[in-house]
């Protein structure tokens, strides 16, 4: 495996460690609006969206003018690092939603008994 190939893997694992941190971040914040306005969660994806396609436009521009690492590879662990984890973190928001409305149906049930 020639440098030009392992430059453009350790660019493909970089990008998808940044994109990790980026669904985090995405989780954190998704979180935080779950837990204190529930309502207001559909509108959070707007802010979720500004963020993933900033960091693609930024690992565009940064590959696209450095060649540092095939774009390619670059965009690709960008996609990768942000979509896969958010599996995960889709889950336990979708868990935490659940938590939450029960507990929702657990005091509406105690006011009405």
């Amino acid at each position: 495996v020639g440098d030009y190939m392992i430059a453009n893997i350790i660019g493909a694992v970089i990008a998808a460690a940044v994109g990790l941190l980026i669904a985090f971040a995405n989780y954190i914040f998704s979180k935080k609006v779950l837990l204190k306005s529930p309502e207001k969660y559909s509108g959070s994806f707007v802010i979720r969206q500004i963020l993933q396609v900033a960091y693609l436009v930024l690992v565009y521009f940064i590959g696209s003018k450095t060649q540092i690492a095939d774009l390619a590879y670059l965009l690709v662990g960008a996609v990768a690092g942000m979509t896969v984890p958010m599996f995960f973190f889709t889950k336990k928001l979708l868990l935490l939603n659940d938590t939450i409305k029960t507990k929702k149906t657990e005091r509406e049930d105690k006011t009405d008994g």
